[in-house]
């Protein structure tokens, strides 16, 4: 009898981790979706101002990937036509900003 009572609460202490994992485990799709947003609004904001840095400031590329204060590193950017594109994620995530003189970089669709 005391086997079976301590089997039960082992069993039910079980359960209830396993539960607890289940709840509160963050679910991979939405841990992956969260990544991407966040990379999206980083990768906007780099082309944006990479984009200001080269045309408004007129410095170079390296000069102005050194501005950011936190880490940038997986973001890659191209500059043609007056257009700076960024992108992450091999390339899931990929935002541009174009110049116009007078008005400055803005963010177009890509």
């Amino acid at each position: 009898m005391k086997n079976v009572k301590a089997l039960l609460v082992a069993t039910g202490i079980i359960s209830l981790a396993t539960a607890a994992g289940i709840a509160f485990y963050p679910n991979q799709q939405v841990a992956h979706a969260d990544e991407l947003a966040h990379a999206e609004i980083l990768v906007s904001l780099g082309a944006k101002q990479v984009c200001s840095c080269l045309h408004v400031a007129g410095r170079e590329m390296e000069s102005c990937q050194g501005d950011f204060t936190f880490d940038m590193t997986g973001i890659t950017y191209t500059d043609e036509n007056n257009i700076t594109r960024a992108s992450s994620h091999d390339g899931q995530v990929s935002a541009q900003a174009k110049f116009t003189p007078g008005l400055g970089c803005t963010l177009v669709k890509p």
